[in-house]
C-alpha cells in the first residue's frame, strides 16, 4: 500500500489551533508552567531545587504563586 503524503500547509494546519484547557470554575484558559522551588538539603545547607508542572487559570493564580 501507498504510504498518503501530506502537504507542507496540511502539516501546518494540523498543529494549529487551540491548546489550552477551558477552567470550568472561571471559563479562563489553563496553562502549565513549570513551578521550581528551592530547598536546603544536608548538614552543609546546600541549595537544591525542586520543580513540578502545575496548572495555572485565573483562579487558582494567587494560590500557586502567592
Amino acid at each position: 500500500m501507498a504510504r498518503k503524503k501530506r502537504s507542507f500547509a496540511d502539516k501546518v494546519a494540523k498543529g494549529t489551533g487551540p491548546r489550552l484547557e477551558i477552567c470550568p470554575k472561571c471559563g479562563e484558559g489553563i496553562q502549565v508552567i513549570k513551578l521550581v522551588k528551592a530547598y536546603t538539603f544536608g548538614e552543609k545547607d546546600s541549595l537544591r531545587f525542586k520543580g513540578k508542572m502545575v496548572k495555572v487559570c485565573k483562579c487558582n493564580e494567587k494560590d500557586v504563586f502567592g
